[in-house]
Parts: structure tokens; sequence; C-alpha cells
């Protein structure tokens, strides 16, 4: 886990402070904005954004799934990994 700080806004408080709410944003500190109570956005530092992007690239070349396949793909749910990795330890 990083040692990132969250913080967590209505948009309809965060208009009135959009340029704080941009100066939180520095390296991985990031800020949520919520629309009835869902997050929506998320503002975060410009560099932080092109190295997770750079970071997401480079796990996606080395783990390659065809496009084509994407609506065959679920996510699993902590559950399932949960009772792999039991299972594993037997």
């Amino acid at each position: 886990m990083n040692n990132a700080t969250l913080s967590i806004i209505p948009i309809s408080k965060a208009r009135a402070q959009l340029g704080n709410l941009a100066e939180k944003t520095r390296g991985e500190n990031y800020v949520v904005l919520t629309r009835g109570g869902e997050p929506k956005v998320v503002l975060v530092d410009f560099n932080y954004l092109i190295n997770l992007q750079k970071a997401v690239q480079a796990i996606y070349q080395k783990t390659y799934l065809d496009p084509k396949l994407l609506p065959y793909t679920r996510e699993f749910s902590d559950s399932e990994i949960a009772e792999w990795l039991k299972e594993d330890q037997l």
C-alpha cells in the first residue's frame, strides 16, 4: 500500500474549491469527487497519471489479452481469490 492521501468531496462543494483541490493532488495524493454519494471522477497529479499509464501499459504488454475476448472476461471476487489462496496452502 502506498502513502497517498485520499480526499473525498461532493462535486457540488468542489466547484468553489477547485484551485485548492488541485493543489492537494501532488504526487500520489488524489481527490475523489462524488455525486449522490457515488464516486464519479478523480483529480490526480498529471505526472502521476502519466506514470500510472506507463505502468499499466507495461503490465498490459506482458499479459496481453486479445480485445475481442474482453466480453468473455470477468473480475474475480475477493471471496473467490481467498478460496484459491486457501486451496494453494493445502
